[in-house]
C-alpha cells in the first residue's frame, strides 16, 4: 500500500535498546521506533537515532505494509519533500547488525558495587 504527498499531524520516537550515558557513546546510534500520524492513522518504522525524518511543513510519500493492527512503513521508500519542493534526506539511514542488550553500569569500582 502507498501514501503519497501527505502532510503529517504528529511525529514521535522512542528508544528500543538499552539506554547508554553520553560518556559511553550515548543513544545516537541506538535503535528507535519512529511514529508518524497522518489523518489520525499512525504508521511506524524502526531506524537508528532520534533524528526526525519528516517535519510538519514537509510532505511525505512512502509504502507500507499491514501487520495486524499495525501499519509498518518500509523506511527505504520514505521520501520527504520540503516546503520549497525539494527532496530532502533526513535521519540516519544505516542499519545495525547487533542490538545493544547490556545495561549501563554505575560509575563505581567493582569493590564498591559488591558492598
Amino acid at each position: 500500500m502507498k501514501i503519497e504527498n501527505a502532510k503529517i499531524e504528529k511525529y514521535t520516537s522512542s528508544i528500543l535498546e538499552e539506554s547508554r550515558p553520553p560518556s559511553r557513546g550515548g543513544n545516537t546510534e541506538a535503535l528507535h521506533m519512529h511514529f508518524i500520524t497522518i489523518n489520525n492513522i499512525t504508521f511506524s518504522f524502526k531506524a537508528l537515532g532520534t533524528k526526525q525524518w519528516v517535519f510538519k511543513e514537509d510532505t511525505v510519500s512512502f509504502e507500507y505494509e499491514n501487520n495486524g493492527e499495525y501499519k509498518n512503513i518500509i523506511h527505504k521508500t520514505l521520501e520527504t519533500i520540503n516546503k520549497k519542493g525539494k527532496i530532502i534526506v533526513r535521519g540516519i539511514r544505516g542499519e545495525k547488525n547487533k542490538l545493544r542488550t547490556a545495561k549501563a553500569r554505575m560509575p563505581v569500582s567493582r569493590k564498591e558495587m559488591r558492598n
